[in-house]
């Protein structure tokens, strides 16, 4: 019996050592299992800390960058301010001496009138409303006095199986200052007259001569043959004659 029990003994300590033995692989295979562990740690740690230095000296390159940009546009700003600077005072000088040369001459001519620069200026104000009004006359005055004949020239229009002829009365221009414009189916006559008489000091009273452009357009009936159309101007007539492009023909109903 001793025997037995002396062997189960030995059989529990050899079961004992098993598991202590066991115990120590399991405890040493995650001691390595820890330190692989940590070992990725540190290398995870270094490359998030490299890939953080790196985006901040990314960040630091940008700030300097627009850094150097802000300071370059501001330089570019005092640049054109100065140069704008230079140009207003340049025209302010400019304007200066006009200034100066206008008063000098206002002074001048006040005193050779015998007068002061405010009651040359007042006076000077004056006589342009004058004028200003003067003129403002003869513009009613020529835009309500009755149309003459010689305003526009006055046309005949004549009608053959095969032409169209204009004749117009046009006085006091030579035939050089006729101008006739001719399309398919119009005739525009244009006659440039003297010029107004510019005697000093004086105004219209009465108004009836023709003087500057006038011009005359007549709608034609039928297209004409524009390069084959002729003119005349002879003693105050303008004689236009113009070939239809196509004669008139009328058809004959034949009777039974």
């Amino acid at each position: 019996m001793k025997n037995d029990i002396a062997e189960s003994t030995d059989e529990m300590k050899k079961k004992a050592h098993k598991k202590v033995e066991k115990g120590k692989d399991w405890s040493e295979e995650k001691k390595e299992e820890a330190k692989d562990k940590l070992g990725e740690a540190k290398e995870s740690a270094e490359k998030t800390k490299g890939d953080v230095e790196k985006k901040v000296g990314e960040a630091k390159e940008s700030a300097e960058k627009m850094k150097e940009d802000v300071s370059s546009r501001i330089e570019e700003v005092k640049e054109d301010a100065s140069g704008k600077k230079e140009e207003i005072e340049e025209k302010l000088g400019e304007l200066k001496k006009e200034a100066e040369k206008e008063k000098a001459k206002l002074e001048k001519e006040s005193k050779k009138e015998g007068v002061t620069p405010a009651e040359k200026l007042l006076n000077d104000l004056v006589s342009k409303l004058k004028e200003g009004k003067v003129q403002i006359d003869e513009a009613i005055s020529d835009y309500t006095k009755p149309e003459t004949p010689q305003s526009k020239p006055l046309v005949d229009v004549l009608e053959t199986n095969d032409t169209i002829i204009l004749i117009a009365d046009i006085s006091g221009v030579k035939k050089e200052d006729i101008d006739i414009r001719i399309s398919k189916n119009t005739v525009e006559i244009t006659a440039m007259f003297q010029k107004e008489p510019e005697i000093e000091g004086a105004k219209f009273t009465q108004k009836e001569r023709s003087y500057g452009k006038t011009n005359r357009t007549i709608n034609l009936s039928t297209k004409i043959k524009v390069k084959e159309a002729t003119a005349k101007y002879k003693e105050c007539t303008l004689t236009i004659t113009l070939p239809k492009a196509v004669k008139d023909i009328t058809k004959v109903k034949i009777e039974d």
